[in-house]
């Protein structure tokens, strides 16, 4: 099983590599980062939520490698006081844990370049939940050691938000929006597999071109699709979704009293200008589905307005949404979403 791990600190994180793809010593990687409860498998030939892609890599001259955060399989549990800080921490303490998360990421991501001796071509992908890791990542590039910024300064050229949702941003939600691990209707026993069929369902949204979260739909998935992965028996999604992790630290992390903290790093990250600098020149981008839940237009929505507001130092080129596809389109449409993937490294 391979792993890299974090210097000076008890922490290794589990990774899966396709390898490069024998088209000589010129092409990128994509490193992916998954979200709440799917992860990236227990081996290194399954990468679980993202397996369809490993196959389609060589042919287009890619490399992928999918890494495993922190409490999923082959990588390190977070320790009893990181687990108080998630379920009980101050806004300080809080802000302390994203930060050390960042860099760990950071430290985690320097390695694997090194490690897999991979051209200055990579691009770091967060999916979901994973962009809250990926970000603070980014926010932590001015806190590392010189050697360590040069060498991921001169290695990653693409940053890459992939279905951001409000959640994983600190963003303030609207009135509307819904979130089945935070419904308190729902025995806690339920809100697990109610999130599963909610995540993995396709939505009919209204009209997208007035950015009106009135528009959005937020809880009811179309009927008429199935949900992906719900003909899958329960003992091979045990290989692609943990439950487990989520009331340790995923949740959590996504509930209101870390927002304030989440928007902070979001900021310095994507809009200061410091850090952006210090990212010499690296891509910002940003793709997402158009029938997935509500919860990610908002959150590519609000990133929209900050961009904006920031002005052109902290550019961010916003793909157009994928239509007809949903949250999980790499397992749906597999060659869809690397042509994706490809593209923000070229917008």
């Amino acid at each position: 099983m391979p792993t890299v791990s974090v210097p000076g600190k008890d922490i290794q994180f589990f990774f899966s590599d396709t390898g490069a793809p024998g088209t000589g010593d010129e092409y990128t990687t994509f490193i992916l980062v998954h979200g709440h409860s799917y992860h990236s498998g227990t081996s290194s030939d399954t990468s679980a939520v993202f397996q369809k892609l490993l196959p389609l890599a060589a042919a287009r001259s890619v490399r992928i490698i999918c890494l495993n955060r922190r409490e999923y399989p082959g990588s390190t549990p977070h320790t009893t006081e990181e687990l108080r800080v998630y379920a009980s921490g101050s806004d300080q303490e809080r802000t302390a844990l994203v930060n050390e998360a960042g860099v760990n990421l950071a430290f985690a991501l320097d390695g694997i370049i090194e490690q897999g001796r991979l051209p200055p071509a990579v691009a770091v992908c967060g999916w979901s939940l994973g962009n809250t890791f990926v970000l603070a990542a980014m926010a932590s590039i001015s806190s590392l050691p010189p050697e360590t910024q040069k060498r991921l300064q001169s290695s990653i050229k693409t940053i890459i938000m992939w279905d951001p949702p409000l959640q994983a941003l600190g963003i303030t939600k609207p009135p509307q929006s819904y979130l089945p691990l935070h419904d308190k209707e729902l025995a806690p026993a339920e809100r697990g597999p109610a999130f599963r069929k909610w995540v993995e369902s396709y939505f009919v949204h209204g009209d997208l071109s007035t950015r009106d979260p009135a528009q959005l739909n937020f809880r009811h998935p179309d009927p008429s699709r199935k949900h992906t992965y719900a003909d899958i028996p329960p003992a091979e999604m045990l290989d692609i979704f943990d439950p487990s992790v989520g009331d340790k630290c995923d949740t959590i992390l996504s509930e209101p009293p870390f927002a304030g903290v989440l928007s902070a790093m979001v900021d310095k990250a994507l809009f200061d200008p410091e850090t952006r600098a210090s990212w010499k020149g690296v891509k910002v981008s940003c793709f997402y589905a158009k029938e997935g839940p509500g919860n990610m237009h908002f959150g590519v929505w609000d990133l929209e307005r900050r961009a904006e507001e920031a002005g052109g130092s902290t550019s961010i080129t916003f793909r157009p949404p994928i239509e007809g596809a949903n949250h999980f389109v790499m397992w749906e449409d597999p060659s869809l979403t690397l042509d994706e993937l490809i593209a923000c490294t070229k917008a």
